[in-house]
């Protein structure tokens, strides 16, 4: 017994009847700009998996992006839900990917990219010519100049004749300038450039991963400068130095080297920022971060730490003392792919207030208490290792970040 297939009449979102009774079955025709504007509306997802479109015309260059942008000509293109991208049908007969031309020379770039910021929305596309109609594998390219960037080639099919690849671009660039990107793909090889622009606007808060969940951490030190990038170390970005378990700010960078008049020694007794426990914190009145943040814990601080790469920047003093007016060091944390900028701010002693290690390192309190004398903080210094888990004299006054509750 055989068991003949049953096709029904109906109508797809974009309004086309996907069967002619004359004809046989025609396979909706949409332009690529079309599928482009699908993607907003959030049209294809994973319910739409294996979806088949016969595309009449390519998206616009600056639509090449998301879903489509291994959409170069027309043809058969089916929806792959796992890799959220259109993929284009071909022939089974055509085996590996060959072409004759890589035109790097005359690539097009959509978006833009800006130094420490994240790069979202980029991508560059390479055409070629003498293209078989092969199929070509997935491929990541690093980039050199200006590191940090990676450009993505998904897996797809040339076209007949010439076509485009397309890049997309993730990574985090460090400073401005040119990040270049050398292929050799099918034998072939050329390279294409991307720029990287200086900020045009700086973020007060990003996301970073802590103990496997994201938080959200000040960009600037407490006391900052909030109108500047929090990435560029100045003195206007070193922020307040506090003392341990006390609410308000017992120095400033302004605030001159040597002993400062006056100074409290007296200790912040236990819970005085965190009336919880560790692993549960409760932010009390006496801690400065602003409403809806407070100071991390040592363990927070262990995890920020754990989930960063970290880089140095700026020139650092070499000892203790001889960095009072060195406002360029800093540790750069990269985290959940946004930047933590820590500036080397030092710290003023417990005993006088005078200020060390200013440009040699920097400690930054923690909410945990180490002893009835002491608690703990993330203590660092250039070629030294980054300890979260330090402890200091809670009359020591040093920088303040602050996280989200």
């Amino acid at each position: 017994m055989y068991f003949l297939p049953m096709i029904f009449v109906g109508t797809l979102v974009c309004g086309q009847t996907f069967i002619d009774t004359s004809e046989g079955i025609i396979i909706p025709r949409l332009t690529g700009n079309i599928l482009h504007s699908s993607e907003a509306k959030g049209i294809y997802s994973n319910v739409k998996d294996a979806i088949l479109v016969y595309v009449t015309a390519p998206p616009d260059p600056d639509n090449r992006i998301g879903q489509v942008e291994g959409i170069d000509a027309k043809g058969f293109y089916y929806f792959d839900a796992s890799s959220n991208r259109w993929i284009r049908i071909i022939s089974t007969s055509i085996g590996t990917a060959a072409l004759t031309q890589l035109l790097c020379s005359s690539s097009s770039n959509v978006g833009v990219m800006e130094a420490t910021r994240p790069a979202s929305g980029v991508s560059v596309m390479v055409p070629y010519n003498g293209g078989n109609g092969g199929a070509y594998q997935a491929s990541s390219i690093p980039s050199t100049g200006i590191t940090g960037l990676n450009a993505t080639l998904y897996p797809g099919n040339l076209s007949i004749g010439g076509g485009f690849l397309v890049f997309n671009i993730t990574g985090t660039p460090l400073t401005t300038g040119t990040a270049t990107f050398n292929i050799n793909l099918m034998g072939k090889t050329c390279s294409f450039s991307a720029q990287i622009q200086s900020k045009t606007r700086f973020d007060d808060v990003v996301n970073v991963s802590i103990n496997g969940q994201t938080r959200q951490m000040m960009t600037r030190n407490l006391g900052a400068n909030p109108t500047l990038d929090p990435d560029v170390p100045t003195q206007a970005i070193m922020g307040d130095y506090f003392q341990w378990g006390k609410k308000n700010a017992v120095a400033t960078p302004y605030t001159p080297a040597t002993a400062i008049s006056g100074w409290s020694t007296e200790r912040a007794a236990d819970k005085a920022w965190n009336n919880g426990t560790e692993a549960a914190p409760f932010k009390t009145i006496n801690d400065p971060c602003p409403s809806g943040f407070r100071i991390p814990t040592r363990n927070e601080w262990a995890a920020f730490t754990q989930a960063s790469t970290v880089t140095n920047i700026g020139i650092w003093a070499t000892t203790k003392s001889d960095g009072a007016s060195n406002f360029s060091a800093a540790k750069r944390f990269i985290n959940n792919k946004n930047i933590i900028t820590l500036p080397a701010a030092g710290r003023h002693s417990s005993g006088t207030g005078a200020l060390d290690s200013r440009g040699y390192g920097a400690s930054y309190w923690s909410s945990t208490e180490f002893s009835g004398t002491n608690s703990y903080n993330l203590t660092f210094t250039e070629g030294g290792a980054i300890y979260p888990a330090y402890d200091f004299n809670r009359a020591v006054g040093m920088s303040v970040r602050c996280i989200s509750e």
